[in-house]
């Protein structure tokens, strides 16, 4: 049977966000949450795939949420009573915790409880995504509540663990890896982990009974008295008329679609999708590609260089499907950014931007004037122009286009990107990156099945759909 190669593994790693930052971090305590109807982010964000909409108003007990159970893994009878939505993380403690007390309360309330597993791998646990990926796998194969069961039961995760909890559930290990290479199910674990966020799950786990929210491993007792309040409430809609099969949806119909903050922190949201003008800044990669890339960078940032290695290795992964947009922020803490923001636009003026920018990041954010020079010499550029452009301020005004555009955007530090107007914020993993492109991917490809023209794509893409749009 094949291993699991440890490099897809560990590209589920450590995914928190690196960037250079242009403001200093807000010491702030979050604000607190409040529970809204649709809004405009909400209605941008439902263009997305995954997003999922509708309900009626009913009057019942509680404060709940609308969580549809979707395409989610489930287990107990459909007209169960009661249905526990759980988003967890395989790799968490708490959630390891919170699987013993679901266990004990389905064994306690069999057949009155039905439970369903969402994907909410945090960015800082470096297998909960990969194990997430294989979650999926595993449930094609009809076999996902024995994987799911077996790594509770490991008592942490790594590679080693991922693989016997696989073998233990009689996994197609090489239908897994397949699953891995391809990110097949890259969008599903999205599309969860996109749901728990509008619902306002910044932890896990979260558990969300008939629609009530339980944040945390809380104690048994604790989930069995909810229960059992469900249980009693349920019987009374029954008496009402409710069919059995109804009790769940007539339970979540008036809940809350959304959870926004009343003063958000600034900064770019992943579910949004942000109108990026491409204009005329520097391009590589065909005006009709699928995906366009738009990123607001600075030559002396460090995880700048970080980032550009990734669009590489994401241009050579899916060629003429990418275009890479580039946009100028120099940050002011970096002594030499704005002169090689002036230095490559003087190389754009002689037809050799992407060859200066691609030098030019070659030397690890370590650089100053004479290597522009010497980058300006490699490349045969007219030395004479090279150096007047580069201390005039005859091209500052393009710098500075980029850079308020950027933070008109919400950008706060470098690299930033948007694919298809969707921020990926820092120097984030390749594999992060390309979950996002598998969505917009699938997005590009419905409109076009529209009949959107290739020419067209990019602006509808990144045209959030208004108010009265059709969903």
């Amino acid at each position: 049977m094949p291993r699991l190669s440890l490099r897809t593994a560990l590209l589920g790693a450590s995914l928190a966000l690196l960037s250079c930052s242009r403001h200093k971090a807000s010491t702030e305590a979050p604000a607190e949450a409040q529970a809204t109807g649709e809004s405009p982010l909400a209605q941008a964000a439902a263009g997305l795939p995954g997003f999922e909409t509708g309900g009626a108003a009913r009057d019942v007990p509680h404060e709940r949420f609308y969580v549809e159970v979707g395409d989610a893994p489930v287990r107990g009878p459909a007209d169960a009573p009661v249905t526990v939505v759980a988003f967890s993380d395989f790799e968490c403690p708490y959630c390891e915790k919170g699987h013993q007390s679901m266990l004990a309360l389905e064994k306690e309330f069999a057949g009155q409880l039905r439970f369903a597993y969402k994907a909410f791998p945090l960015e800082f646990h470096g297998y909960a995504l990969v194990a997430a990926l294989m979650a999926r796998s595993a449930l094609e194969q009809g076999k996902f509540w024995g994987f799911y069961d077996r790594i509770f039961g490991q008592k942490g995760l790594d590679l080693e663990r991922l693989q016997e909890s696989a073998r233990a559930a009689e996994l197609d290990l090489s239908k897994i890896q397949d699953d891995l290479e391809s990110l097949r199910w890259g969008v599903a674990v999205q599309k969860d982990l996109r749901q728990g966020r509008r619902l306002g799950v910044t932890g896990t786990p979260a558990y969300f009974i008939n629609g009530r929210h339980i944040n945390g491993a809380k104690p048994l007792e604790l989930l069995r008295s909810v229960v059992r309040e469900e249980l009693e409430l349920a019987a009374k809609w029954r008496e009402q008329g409710v069919a059995p099969d109804q009790i769940y949806a007539h339970a979540i119909a008036d809940g809350y679609r959304e959870v926004q903050v009343r003063r958000p922190r600034p900064g770019l949201k992943p579910d949004v999708i942000y109108p990026v003008p491409v204009d005329d800044s520097p391009q590589r990669g065909p005006a009709t590609a699928p995906v366009t890339i738009v990123e607001f960078a600075d030559f002396e940032c460090g995880f700048c260089v970080r980032g550009h290695e990734t669009l590489e290795k994401l241009r050579r992964r899916y060629g003429d499907k990418v275009r890479v947009v580039f946009k100028h922020y120099p940050l002011p803490f970096h002594s030499h950014a704005f002169l090689a923001a002036r230095a490559a636009l003087a190389a754009q003026a002689e037809g050799k931007f992407w060859e200066f920018h691609d030098r030019l990041y070659a030397e690890k954010a370590r650089f100053d004037e004479d290597t522009l020079l010497q980058i300006a010499r490699e490349l045969k550029l007219d030395l004479k122009k090279f150096k007047q452009r580069l201390h005039a301020a005859d091209a500052d005004a393009r710098i500075v286009t980029d850079q308020d555009l950027g933070s008109t955007l919400g950008v706060r530090g470098t690299p930033a990107y948007f694919v298809n107007g969707r921020a990926v914020d820092g120097a984030v993993p390749e594999l992060e990156f390309r979950l996002v492109i598998q969505e917009e991917l699938e997005r590009a490809e419905a409109l076009l099945r529209e009949g959107v023209p290739p020419a067209a794509l990019y602006p509808r893409l990144v045209t959030p759909p208004t108010a009265n749009a059709t969903r």
